[in-house]
């Protein structure tokens, strides 16, 4: 996923993007850099690595909760925001779910790495 998200979005809207509207693609590069950080972190058994995965799955959640859920509104209404929209849209609800369930997962690890020092 560290990957994806930066490609798919640039792939989905080009380089170009950069010039126009630079923070619609920023969002995607920097929560890719986050879990690769997080992903070389827990390959290294960093003791910081699980709250790291937090951090990104969670900075995921929060992006694509808004870009899922107002591009779903739009086309319920009729507005459409691209010629793909619908393909779109079940790219993002896929990573929504995958960050809130990989979300989950990473609270889960971390919470249990604190019990187990205590």
């Amino acid at each position: 996923m560290g990957i994806s998200l930066p490609l798919l979005e640039t792939f989905r809207r080009g380089f170009s993007h950069w010039l126009v509207n630079a923070t619609t693609m920023a969002d995607d590069y920097v929560a890719g850099a986050l879990l690769l950080i997080a992903a070389w972190s827990s390959s290294a058994r960093r003791p910081y690595a699980p709250v790291l995965l937090v951090l990104g799955w969670a900075y995921i959640a929060g992006v694509m909760f808004g870009s899922f859920w107002g591009q779903l509104e739009s086309t319920l209404r009729g507005v459409i925001w691209e010629q793909s929209n619908i393909t779109v849209l079940v790219f993002k609800g896929a990573i929504w779910t995958i960050s809130v369930a990989s979300l989950a997962l990473a609270l889960l690890r971390c919470l249990k790495r604190a019990d187990d020092t205590s």
